[in-house]
């Protein structure tokens, strides 16, 4: 099971090959794509600076670092959609790429897959969580279109993640892992991610008030929107799953983190390789769970929630 690792700057990729990443992903935006559209109409999902590689050059060095030391990266381009008057500055783009080495994509739009593997059809494609693959036949649906691997979403349950790679055969599959838990179904959010204070619209506190009589599921709902403001989704987890994403058949763990600092990306790929470890020893599975509970509260410095466990199913078993 590999872990996955992202990455923001070249000064960054030493340190996360040593701290056990075996594969990196960032984004890179190129000059021509900011002069014609500007930070705010993301390639890549990340508005701010600190969240992309800083040049061409950089991305080459990366990716030949990688290579050398027998890892792999993969290039993010997962905004939802792209337009049309986009679409050939992107076909350059991923060409440049290629050319500095990149052998996959991690994407989202369905368009865009079917131009690119037109255009590159040696490169492998990963389905990002944008795409929002949420049943085995969207999956098959985008397999057959192209994709080689697909990382799957965040709401997904143990056991449906269990069925979708036992249908789905011919491609890899990603999990979640480590921090960036959010309330919303990713695929489907609109809200969009500016601001410079780096607080995104799913941490804002609001209030929602019903017209008319509630049903117990709205009430249930508006409760669990309400706790978001105590819980704080930079402390998603999911480490007491890995034994059932082996098992799952999940061949990658995703850790969340462009455009946060190099210490926490290190700490966060150290802690996952430490339960990989525990978990290819087969621990019986209730001390490898009080073993993950307890590296939750010492390296969050908090108690789990429901909230911000990746797979909380196994937090209300427990």
């Amino acid at each position: 099971m590999k872990l996955i690792s992202p990455i923001d700057q070249l000064a960054e990729v030493d340190a996360l090959l040593q701290a056990g990443a075996d594969e990196l992903y960032g984004g890179y935006v190129p000059p021509e794509w900011q002069q014609r559209f500007g930070m705010l109409a993301s390639i890549n999902q990340r508005t701010f600076a600190g969240a992309q590689i800083n040049s061409f050059a950089d991305l080459e060095k990366i990716v030949a670092s990688c290579h050398e030391q027998n890892r792999d990266f993969a290039l993010t381009l997962n905004a939802p959609f792209y337009s049309d008057k986009q679409v050939p500055l992107l076909i350059d783009y991923v060409g440049e790429a290629v050319s500095a080495g990149v052998a996959s994509v991690i994407l989202a739009d369905l368009g865009l897959l079917r131009v690119l593997k037109r255009e590159f059809p040696d490169l492998l494609y990963h389905a990002s969580t944008l795409a929002h693959l949420g049943n085995s036949a969207a999956v098959e649906f985008y397999r057959q279109q192209g994709i080689g691997r697909a990382v799957l979403p965040r709401h997904l349950q143990l056991a449906e993640i269990a069925e979708i790679v036992k249908k789905v055969k011919g491609i890899g599959f990603d999990a979640f892992l480590l921090v960036g838990k959010c309330p919303n179904t990713e695929g489907y959010c609109t809200f969009h991610h500016s601001s410079l204070r780096k607080i995104w619209p799913c941490e804002i506190p609001y209030c929602i008030e019903p017209v008319g009589e509630t049903s117990p599921q709205l009430q249930l709902a508006i409760a669990k929107q309400q706790s978001w403001s105590q819980t704080d989704r930079r402390h998603g987890c999911g480490l007491c799953a890995i034994p059932r994403l082996m098992t799952a058949g999940i061949s990658g763990l995703k850790l969340v983190g462009r455009g946060a600092p190099l210490l926490r990306k290190v700490k966060n790929l150290q802690l996952a390789k430490e339960f990989l470890r525990l978990a290819a020893e087969k621990l019986p599975f209730a001390e490898y769970h009080r073993r993950a509970v307890a590296a939750h509260r010492k390296h969050f410095g908090i108690g789990c929630s429901e909230n911000v466990c990746y797979y909380p199913e196994l937090y209300r078993s427990n």
